[in-house]
Parts: C-alpha cells; structure tokens; sequence
C-alpha cells in the first residue's frame, strides 16, 4: 500500500503544478475586472454617487499588510488543497506570500512579473509582464474605485438598505459597466461602512465572480475582514479560495528588500502563459 519516496515526489511535484495553475488563473481572474472599474460614473444621482464616494474614503486607509494565511482551494474538479504561509503585500499592487505547507513555496509579484518558486525542486514558474505586473492587486477590497476621474461609460444606483446578518442592515449599489456589459454588485455595512460583498455578473446575469468578506477585525481603526471567499468562474468551471488571516499587522513600513527576486541562478526555469 505505501508508495515509493521516487512515487511520492512524482505525485507530490505533479500535484503542485497543477495546483500552481489553478492558483495563478484564480489570482488573474479575480483581478481581471477590476481595471475595468478604475473610475465612476458622473451620471449617477448625485446622492447615490456622494454616499458611494462616503464609503469609498472609509475603505482608504489599508496602505500594507502582513499576515498570516490559511488558504483552502478548490478546484473545478473538486480537488481540494489547503496552503499555509505569511502573506506581505502593499498598495503599489507588489505581494509576497513564503508558504510552508503543502510545501515550501515563494510567490512573488514585483510589479513586474509573478514568480511561484519551490525550493524542494529548484523550480521557478514565471508569468512575465500581463496579468502579474498590474498594478490593481491592492491590499484594499475597494481600491479599484480610489480613481476619481469619473466617466459616463459607470452608473452607480443605490438600492437602498437591506437586513443581513442578526439585525444588521447594510447599503447596497449597483455599479453598471455599459460598455463591457458588466454589473457589479456591492454590499456595505451601513454603520461601519465595511465591505460585505462583491458580485460580478455579465450581462446575461451569470455570475463571474463573487467575493464575500467576513469575520472583520477591527485594527487601527480599521475594519479588515479577516476571511475573504472568493469563487471564480472558469472556462472549466468554479474555482474556490477561502482565505482565512491571523496575526493581521497594517499600514507597516514596507522595505522595497521584501520584493527583490532573489531566487538561485540554477533554478530550472518554467514560464506560463
């Protein structure tokens, strides 16, 4: 019944690139829409669009992060992994997450391109310039909407207040995207002004992505959720990551060091596209 250490390696390796394309797709889906929705539209109700803005300021002050991460991904085939490690990221879109389970793995984003390095292996996966060096991976769930350059091409509509929860209410918007068929559906707790939800959905109303924030912690007077569910929409199917944060530190200086490619020269190198 045991397997082989030569068998275990062979799976253990095949098992963490699939999962390293799984995870890099979920990362560049996830933020795939959100240049979309870099500005606001100047034809919302003035009243909507002054409460929208009222939220947007409250969700301003996350500049860095430094936590500790507990990651379940599940995949379109229900395959399921669980990563452990520290997450490092600031609001210039770089981030580094040093995992150390399943393995020991280094991903990193400098701006420039994303690296997925695994020390056991000495195998480097790089994804150059595209998707990994945007600069609209924030440490902030709202930081697509900072832009205040306003366009006709958004509508923001305020839908009102809704019960969620144990006698809560929160504000919901709906933010359309005309030009690329697009609404967005955003939730906010209306006393604390705290992201709740994000739903994505084209024009036929299928939903691309949904991202729901929980379990906020209060930290320098800041409400950061402390697990953030995110499901995806691929071309085979729902990708699910559940992140769970602990050990939260923010608005740390952040040394430009953290984000230095510094991976062996002999590292076998894989590219993805």
């Amino acid at each position: 019944m045991a397997l082989l250490k030569k068998d275990i390696n062979t799976e253990c390796h095949t098992s963490l690139k699939k999962t390293a394309r799984h995870f890099l797709k979920l990362i560049f889906i996830a933020i795939a829409p959100l240049a979309i929705i870099s500005v606001l539209s100047a034809s919302a109700d003035e009243a909507d669009l002054s409460l929208f803005n009222e939220i947007i300021k409250a969700n301003m002050g996350i500049i860095s992060i430094d936590a500790e991460i507990v990651q379940y991904i599940t995949t379109p085939d229900h395959s399921k992994e669980i990563f452990k490690g520290r997450y490092k990221a600031d609001n210039q879109g770089r981030f580094r997450i040093d995992y150390t389970a399943p393995s020991k793995q280094t991903v990193l984003n400098n701006g420039r391109a994303l690296y997925w390095y695994f020390p056991d292996d000495n195998i480097l996966y790089i994804l150059e310039n595209g998707n990994a060096g945007r600069k609209d991976l924030k440490v902030n769930p709202l930081q697509e909407f900072l832009n205040k350059n306003l366009s006709n091409q958004f509508k923001v509509i305020y839908r009102g207040k809704h019960f969620y929860g144990f006698f809560k209410t929160a504000h919901e918007f709906i933010v359309k995207d005309n030009k690329n068929e697009l609404n967005f559906n955003i939730r906010v707790d209306a006393k604390t002004k705290m992201l709740i939800s994000k739903i994505i959905t084209n024009i036929t109303g299928q939903e691309i992505i949904k991202e729901i924030y929980e379990n906020h912690k209060k930290i320098k007077n800041i409400f950061f959720p402390s697990t953030i569910d995110i499901y995806a929409r691929t071309d085979k199917g729902i990708t699910r990551n559940t992140t769970e944060y602990s050990k939260i530190r923010l608005n740390y200086s952040v040394p430009d060091s953290l984000f230095e490619k510094k991976f062996p020269e002999n590292a076998k190198k894989k590219y993805l596209r």
